[in-house]
This record gives C-alpha cells, sequence and structure tokens, in this order.
C-alpha cells in the first residue's frame, strides 16, 4: 500500500456538518482564552489571545487543505487551552508529580504531529505509510526546535521577566527536556496512528 486510505475517512456530503463542529471547537477554544486572559495571575499571558487566536483559526481555514478531523482539531484546541492555563501559574507551581511544562511539551505534539501526517498523507499521496510517519515526525520535531529558539529570542530582546525564558529559575536542562518530551509526544502519535489504521485494516478484510 502507498498511502493510507484516506478517502474513507472523509465523504463529501459531511464537509458542511464537519465545518460547522470544527467552527464550534475554534469559537469555544477562543472564547476560553479571552477568560483566562481576563482573569491570568501572570501578567504575561494578558497579551496571549493576540498569539493564540489565530494559532487556533489558521488549521481551521486551511481544513480543507490539512484534511482537518475534528477530533484531532479538538485535541489541538485541548494542547493549546493546556498551555494557556500556565497564566494560573502552573508552570511555577505544577499541580502534578513533575514540571507542568514535561506534560505540555509531550501533549502538545500528539495533536500537531496527528494534524501533520494527515496532511502529508492527503497531499502527497505518493509517500508509503512509514514515509508519511516518518515526515510528519521530523516536521514535528522541527517546529519544537524552532519554538525553542523562539523562546531564546524572547529572552535575548525582552530580557528575562517579560520573556518565554527564565534562565534564573528554570530548570537547567529546560530545552533537552522540552525536545525529549516532544520527541515521546510524537512517538506516541505515530504508534496510535498506525495502531488506528492497522485495526481498520483488519475490519476491512
Amino acid at each position: 500500500m502507498t498511502a493510507y486510505p484516506l478517502e474513507r475517512l472523509d465523504y463529501a456530503h459531511q464537509r458542511p456538518r464537519r465545518d460547522m463542529l470544527l467552527m464550534a471547537i475554534a469559537s469555544a477554544a477562543s472564547v476560553l482564552f479571552l477568560l483566562i486572559s481576563a482573569t491570568a495571575k501572570v501578567a504575561t499571558y494578558r497579551v496571549n489571545p493576540v498569539f493564540l487566536i489565530p494559532l487556533m483559526w489558521l488549521p481551521y481555514l486551511l481544513r480543507h487543505k490539512l484534511h482537518l478531523h475534528a477530533i484531532v482539531y479538538a485535541m489541538y484546541a485541548v494542547a493549546i487551552l493546556f498551555h494557556d492555563l500556565g497564566a494560573y501559574g502552573f508552570y511555577q507551581h505544577s499541580p502534578f508529580p513533575w514540571s507542568y511544562d514535561i506534560y505540555v511539551h509531550y501533549y502538545f505534539a500528539i495533536p500537531v504531529t496527528m494534524m501533520l501526517f494527515f496532511a502529508i498523507a492527503a497531499n502527497v499521496p505518493t509517500l508509503r505509510g512509514w514515509q508519511v510517519g516518518l515526515t510528519a515526525g521530523l516536521f514535528m520535531m522541527g517546529f519544537g526546535a524552532l519554538h525553542e529558539i523562539m523562546e531564546y529570542m524572547t529572552y535575548l530582546l525582552l530580557g528575562e521577566e517579560r520573556s518565554m525564558l527564565k534562565p534564573s529559575t528554570s530548570y537547567f536542562f529546560d530545552t533537552q527536556r522540552d525536545l525529549t518530551n516532544n520527541l515521546l509526544g510524537t512517538s506516541t502519535a505515530l504508534f496510535l496512528l498506525w495502531l488506528f489504521f492497522l485495526l481498520r485494516k483488519r475490519r476491512a478484510v
């Protein structure tokens, strides 16, 4: 099989209903971004909607090209919201056993990898299944690396107080840990996709 049978997952007559669902997800997430911004305990998060709302709506605007699925898009919305909850100081005082940053970087990679996988599979049908997975994984890790570079640039341009990077209080190997958790999340996403298509294939037999 040269590519995953994505046509089985997308039917033209379902698009209007799916588009409405995607719009509802984006709208609900946008409202939550605004609410979090208005009640943020960390001052730097009050401007987050300026960045997060476009980040939320961009996949929607490209939904047909990306072959966007509602479940994956909802997972993506949760990932952004998960990060935005840092407005309440969770990055400084994690409500979980480990650093909040670990969970955010791990989980964020899962829906992004899935979105990339379906987009690549739909637009580059000549790639085999494992090639689609590898390409999606490499793109996801590239985005993770760019994010870490952006964090460092905010530190250079804005100083530690207003930047995304806090060297005096952050874990010494913060960048390495973030990328490692991105890799674990990416691997989890690719395993889940492999399992999903394997089960579909067995049902079709």
